[in-house]
C-alpha cells in the first residue's frame, strides 16, 4: 500500500490516516449497503437507508481501526512504535517501525488484531440485544427482510461483519493475523526465523491461488463484483506473502555472508619501505588507483597510501621519501575484519566512498580487499533470480 495517506484522526499518539484508494471503498460499501437497507427496511425512505449505510460503513472502518490499535498498542509494550494506522482499498495496515524480535513478540502483537475484532463485534452484539432479541439480531445480521428495526440492522451487520473478519484474519496464511501467529509458531519450535517466515508465506501464497480460483468462478458465474473483490484479496495476500519470503531471504544473506567470503585475496599493495618514486611506477601508474594499502615484511597492514599524496611528493621533488611516512595509519585508516557481514558493509560510508576496504584479521594481517562492487553483486544475488553482474571494480578501487 503506498505510504500517503490522509489524516483522519489521532489515537493514543498514533496517526490515523486513510490512503486515496479507501475513499473508493468507502462509496461502494455506502452504495451496496443503501440498496440492501432498503430492501430489508421498507419502512425506511431512500435517504434513511443511505444514511444508515453511511452509519454502517463508519462501523465497519472503526472496528478495523480497533483491530489495527491492537496490534499497535501491544507492540508498543515490547518497544515497537507505530508509525501510522492507515486505511485503504482493502482493509487497514498498522505501519509498524520494526518487526518483533522474539517468537513472543510475534505471537502477542499478531494476536492482539482478532482480539481487538472479538471486542468490537462483542460490542455490535450487546447493543444488537439491548434492542432486540436473539432471533431478530441474527435475522438484521444476516440482511433478511424480517429485520424491522434501524438500530437493530446496523448492529446485527457489525456483529456479522466483525465474525467474518475475525474468522478471516485468522487463517494461517501470511500476511494475515493467523500466518503471523503460524510464523510466531514455526520461529519457536524451529528457532529460525526465517525458515518460519517461508513456511508462513508459502501457506499465503497457496490460499492466495484459493482465493483467485473462487475469484475466477465468481465472475464466470455472473459475480462480477465479487469475483474482482475475490481477485484483489488474492493478489495483496500473495504480493505480500512473496515479499515477506524474498525479505526474509535478503534478511539471511546480510547476516550470514561476511567480508571474508566476498574479497580477493591478492590485491595490489605497496611495500611500507618502498620509495613515492616506486609506488608511483608499481602501482599507481600500471594499475591507475586512487589509493592502495601498506603492508610491511609480514604482510601487515600499516594503512593506506593515496595516488595524490605521492604525486604530491614527485612533484615536490621528493621521489625518495618512504611510502611509510605518507601513509594514513591508525584509527583514521579505514578497514574491515573478515568476519564483517554483508548488513555491516551496505552501510559502511568508507566502502562508498573510497570502492573498496582492506581486509585485516584480529593479527593486523591483511587478507584481502572487498570492493563495492562485490558487495553490489552479492545483495542482487539474493534477490530471486539474482545474480552478479560481473562489473569490472569501482574506478579508483584496488583490484587483485
Amino acid at each position: 500500500m503506498p505510504a500517503r495517506s490522509v489524516k483522519l484522526a489521532q489515537l493514543f499518539g498514533i496517526r490515523i490516516g486513510a490512503d486515496p484508494s479507501w475513499f473508493l471503498a468507502l462509496f461502494l460499501i455506502v452504495m451496496l449497503l443503501g440498496q440492501q437497507f432498503g430492501d430489508v427496511l421498507p419502512a425506511l425512505s431512500q435517504t434513511a437507508a443511505y444514511a444508515l449505510a453511511v452509519a454502517a460503513a463508519g462501523l465497519f472502518f472503526g472496528s478495523l481501526i480497533v483491530h489495527e490499535l491492537g496490534h499497535a498498542l501491544v507492540g508498543r509494550r515490547f518497544g515497537i512504535q507505530t508509525v501510522s494506522i492507515d486505511l485503504w482499498l482493502l482493509g487497514g495496515v498498522a505501519r509498524l517501525d520494526r518487526d518483533a524480535r522474539t517468537p513472543k513478540e510475534e505471537f502477542l502483537v499478531a494476536a492482539a488484531g482478532p482480539f481487538g475484532t472479538l471486542i468490537a463485534g462483542g460490542i455490535c452484539v450487546g447493543a444488537g440485544i439491548a434492542l432486540s432479541d436473539g432471533s431478530t439480531l441474527i435475522d438484521a445480521a444476516l440482511l433478511r427482510e424480517q429485520a424491522t428495526d434501524a438500530g437493530v440492522a446496523l448492529f446485527g451487520w457489525g456483529a456479522a461483519v466483525n465474525a467474518v473478519l475475525f474468522c478471516f484474519n485468522l487463517i494461517p496464511a501470511f500476511p494475515l493475523d493467523g500466518g503471523r501467529i503460524a510464523r510466531a509458531i514455526a520461529w519457536k519450535l524451529t528457532g529460525d526465523r526465517r525458515k518460519a517466515t517461508v513456511v508462513a508465506g508459502q501457506l499465503g501464497r497457496g490460499f492466495a491461488l484459493l482465493l483467485a480460483a473462487v475469484g475466477v468462478w465468481q465472475l464466470a458465474d455472473g459475480q462480477v463484483y465479487n469475483g474482482i473483490w475475490f481477485l484483489l484479496i488474492a493478489w495483496f495476500i500473495g504480493a505480500a506473502a512473496r515479499a515477506a519470503v524474498v525479505t526474509s531471504e535478503i534478511s539471511e544473506q546480510l547476516h550470514t555472508v561476511t567480508a571474508g567470503e566476498l574479497m580477493e585475496e591478492r590485491p595490489n599493495w605497496v611495500p611500507a619501505d618502498a620509495t613515492a618514486l616506486q609506488a608511483e611506477h608499481e602501482t599507481f601508474g600500471p594499475f591507475a588507483v586512487d589509493w592502495a594499502a601498506v603492508l610491511d615484511a609480514q604482510g601487515r597492514f600499516q594503512g593506506i597510501v593515496t595516488a595524490e599524496r605521492v604525486t604530491g611528493e614527485l612533484a615536490a621533488g621528493r621521489p625518495e621519501v618512504p611510502v611509510r611516512e605518507l601513509l594514513v595509519s591508525g584509527d583514521d585508516a579505514p578497514r574491515v575484519e573478515p568476519e564483517q557481514t554483508l548488513e555491516a558493509l551496505l552501510s559502511s560510508e568508507p566502502l562508498r566512498r573510497l570502492g573498496a576496504l582492506p581486509v585485516v584479521d584480529r593479527a593486523g594481517v591483511m587478507r584481502g580487499l572487498v570492493t563495492f562492487v562485490s558487495v553490489r553483486d552479492a545483495l542482487a544475488a539474493a534477490l530471486p533470480g539474482g545474480s552478479g553482474n560481473g562489473e569490472p571494480p569501482a574506478p579508483g578501487a584496488p583490484s587483485a
